[in-house]
């Protein structure tokens, strides 16, 4: 099943909401509806969105938190705040501190869409290389575990928080086996919905269910003799981890719709950053599935812990970027201290992310730490003044509903929910402020 760029929408708002998801969908976009401040940091977690339009006021929040809070996992991901015109003040700010634009509500759909697949087309032609090898240290020492490990096929579990490179680690065993000419297949668990699951994984034969048109290769055939990633395997259906752990036993899977068992002859890698052992406890995760996979298991240090490691990947990350075609940086000092008394909650994923984004906003040669951490900005930038703000807000919403009415005024009154009077006022102070 081919899915289209993720979309991460943070509106609370049941029917925009709703309406933005589905048009989204129409559009051939992957959606992910959060509400709240909370699920949508948590969707940052769990999977990397290719564009973020957040609401500047949240349940539970503001547009502002989010953005503090998500700079760990959003790199060059684009995010567009959507905003009230009493609200329009935060906004700039956010602008001014990193983000790429802000919307005024009522916004058009269409002009939303056309943003999101602008900026989608404009990241295509930069894409980021991935980090294959590992330096000294720790991660060295990890290196050698995985080289001695590579030539069995054992099935192994890699440990470790959201972001310290679980799936290079697999990919570095999967390198180091004899079998690295056969593929290396990476799957979400948490990404899969659980009605597909089965298809996903097991494959089925044409006609097997309703709109099964045609056969489908699920992920054990696939594989062929190389690895099957599973990442997040926490995230797992206990009914698809008792199936998991027939092929783990037996080394057979039954494609759906299928008479005959099918052989798998891959290795399976699983990871993830959830306790597992307490998931075994609350009835959450199989225990003689958590034994098959943890035969060999790998656990991997978050980035803080390898602060000897931290400059050296930074440099790396910054060549990349001048590979693909940026222009020459360099981390001023002040930036190389910041690099490393930062605590790093995104760990790899977010040191990548940082120095990706700064090396293409940062105004000159030198990168300094306000570049690496935009957030800061939102706390030493100067107030906007809020009644000029409002009025700018104001006037951009009634020129484009007297647009959208053809200048008729009692019908942009009309979509704007205000009486004539008040927008004839609110239009009028908008160009004395001006």
């Amino acid at each position: 099943m081919i899915r289209g760029p993720v979309i991460l929408v943070v509106e609370d708002d049941q029917v925009l909401g709703g309406a933005i998801t589905q048009r989204l969908k129409l559009e051939g976009f992957e959606p992910i509806w959060a509400q709240d401040l909370r699920s949508a940091l948590a969707a940052m977690r769990r999977r990397s969105p290719a564009f973020v339009l957040c609401d500047i006021r949240l349940p539970d929040g503001s547009g502002e938190e989010f953005y503090r809070r998500a700079q760990s996992f959003l790199g060059l991901t684009p995010i567009v705040f959507a905003t009230a015109y009493g609200e329009v003040e935060q906004a700039v700010r956010l602008v001014k501190a990193g983000a790429d634009d802000y919307l005024t509500k009522p916004y058009d759909v269409d002009d939303l869409v056309g943003r999101i697949r602008a900026r989608l087309r404009s990241s295509a032609e930069s894409p980021q290389a991935e980090v294959t090898e590992v330096p000294s240290g720790a991660m060295a020492v990890l290196g050698k575990q995985l080289e001695r490990a590579a030539g069995s096929r054992l099935p192994v579990l890699m440990t470790g928080e959201t972001g310290v490179g679980k799936e290079v680690a697999a990919r570095r065993l999967h390198e180091a086996s004899p079998w690295s000419a056969e593929p290396f297949v990476a799957v979400n668990c948490g990404a899969i919905p659980k009605d597909l699951l089965e298809s996903q994984f097991f494959g089925h034969r044409r006609g097997a269910f309703t709109g099964a048109v045609e056969a489908h290769v699920g992920h054990f055939e696939e594989v062929g003799a190389g690895t099957l990633f599973l990442d997040e395997i926490g995230e797992l259906d206990l009914r698809l981890q008792a199936a998991l752990l027939r092929v783990l036993q037996d080394g057979r899977f039954r494609p759906v719709g299928a008479t005959r068992d099918g052989e798998f002859r891959g290795r399976i890698v699983a990871a993830t950053n959830a306790d597992l052992n307490r998931m075994r406890r609350d009835g959450r995760f199989r225990d003689d599935l958590f034994f098959r996979l943890s035969v060999l298991t790998f656990a991997i240090p978050p980035l803080r812990e390898r602060v000897n490691e931290i400059l050296p990947l930074a440099r790396r990350f910054l060549d990349e970027s001048k590979q693909q075609g940026a222009e020459a940086k360099q981390f001023a000092e002040e930036a190389r201290l910041a690099l490393v008394n930062h605590d790093w909650p995104g760990n790899v994923r977010e040191l990548r992310n940082r120095i990706a984004r700064a090396g293409v906003m940062v105004d000159g040669p030198l990168i300094g730490p306000a570049d690496l951490f935009p957030e800061q900005r939102l706390a030493d930038l100067p107030k906007t003044d809020l009644s000029r703000a409002r009025a700018a807000a104001d006037a951009a919403v009634i020129e484009k509903a007297l647009v959208q009415t053809g200048g008729n005024v009692g019908e942009a009154a009309k979509l704007l929910g205000v009486s004539r009077t008040t927008l004839w006022k609110r239009r009028s102070s908008a160009v004395a402020d001006r």
